[in-house]
């Protein structure tokens, strides 16, 4: 199958069926039936697709096993006929209307294991259709997560055009992402652009809650967008129970620039060539978006002086080379309240340099956090790290530091 000069790889999908239906025959030899049909024959886009998304023919067995009724249910809606490619093509072409290109990038269509809808690979897009063509006769009840449970529910077996136009808008875009706000935008735009393109409206979860709860959604991305926290706005179905709102403020944002120009094509272009490794231009696009009231230069401004730090350590001074060996705890004062997670890390010397048996906690203000040392070895060097990742105070900035090292010598 072909689109203009690109391919379209479906193979993978027939061998996957071919060797479910040999196992369920023969399970006692589903390992050697599994490698044989399917493992063996796969396409140079699922190898590299097993590759960047880390999973191998234990995760595929394991799903097969797991999850009988899903891999049932959703049987019918992964083949890949002449009329779903007649669908994607015109998708493509329209994208090509609105962001002329000459990409010769091929198409996989491949069955991932569940562990993703899709990526990109140098010009070409590799696709987990298992968890795009679902719809609400694909029976999710197997699946031990709610996000998993619902992860059709706003889904219908066309969403296969739209993911395969989103994730070919990838291949345009330049690599990296500086911080929340720039992977939103990365994300959130290939929504928008592939939603124009194919003349439908994206229908997702992360949309639909994002609308309804605009918002507290785009107040608690205000507070976060500037750090590197992207686990609690991206790819975190496992643990945040309105997962991925990242993509829908960048498909918010996205849409409010391109609704508030007149060239459109020139905002497509702009759109899909940000330099998102470029926290000054990321600003900029954000500031001609109007997505929030105030500038970006006011947020950013708001931004730093509302993150947490470290006052002081209430036992020593930080780097002290004369701490006493006997010491029992050390006490951490915050700049403001802390929620009670507070990420520390071990240190880049070796765990024998690591001075912690234990967190104590936080006090009743939230702003001194007690931890309990091992036995401290005299005339020894001792240090941790306090990270941002996770680490925020009570009404949700980051920690300032990326990484904030606390470090001392024993007498």
């Amino acid at each position: 199958m072909t689109i203009k000069a690109q391919k379209v790889y479906t193979s993978d999908i027939n061998n996957f069926w071919a060797a479910y239906d040999q196992i369920k025959d023969n399970p006692a030899n589903q390992s050697v039936i599994f490698k044989q049909l399917f493992l063996d024959k796969v396409t140079e886009g699922l190898n590299v697709f097993m590759k960047k998304k880390e999973f191998n023919e234990e995760d595929y067995l394991k799903a097969l096993k797991k999850y009988p009724k899903f891999w049932t249910s959703i049987r019918k809606n992964t083949i890949i006929d002449q009329n779903r490619i007649n669908k994607v093509n015109k998708g493509l072409q329209n994208l090509k209307k609105l962001y002329p290109n000459d990409s010769k990038g091929n198409i996989y269509y491949t069955i991932g294991a569940l562990k993703s809808g899709g990526t990109a690979y140098g010009a070409n897009i590799l696709l987990g259709i298992e968890r795009i063509v679902g719809d609400t006769g694909t029976v999710t009840s197997e699946f031990e997560s709610k996000a998993m449970q619902d992860m059709f529910k706003f889904s219908a077996p066309s969403r296969l055009e739209q993911v395969t136009v989103h994730e070919f808008i990838h291949t345009f875009q330049k690599e990296g992402q500086v911080n929340v706000l720039a992977m939103a935008i990365k994300e959130g735009s290939c929504d928008f652009i592939a939603e124009l393109s194919l003349n439908k409206k994206f229908n997702t979860h992360y949309l639909d809650y994002g609308f309804k709860n605009y918002d507290s959604v785009q107040a608690k991305f205000k507070k976060e967008m500037l750090g590197q926290n992207f686990d609690n706005w991206f790819y975190n179905s496992a643990t945040h129970e309105h997962p991925d709102l990242g993509y829908f403020v960048g498909y918010a944002i996205s849409k409010k620039y391109y609704e508030s120009v007149q060239d459109k094509k020139a905002a497509i272009k702009e759109i899909v060539e940000l330099d998102f490794g470029n926290k000054a231009a990321v600003m900029d696009f954000l500031d001609k978006s109007h997505y929030f009231n105030e500038s970006a230069e006011q947020m950013e401004s708001v931004y730093k002086e509302n993150q947490p730090g470290v006052i002081k350590i209430m036992e020593f001074e930080n780097g002290s080379q004369k701490v006493r060996p006997d010491l029992k705890q050390i006490r951490i004062v915050f700049s403001k309240p802390m929620n009670d997670k507070v990420s520390i890390n071990f240190s880049k010397n070796g765990k024998e340099h690591f001075p912690l048996k234990n967190i104590v906690g936080l006090n009743e203000d939230k702003t001194v956090l007690t931890l309990e040392t091992t036995e401290l070895k005299p005339n020894t060097e001792y240090d941790f790290y306090i990270s941002n990742r996770g680490t925020t105070s009570l009404d949700g900035y980051p920690f300032i530091h990326e990484e904030y090292k606390i470090g001392f010598k024993t007498n």
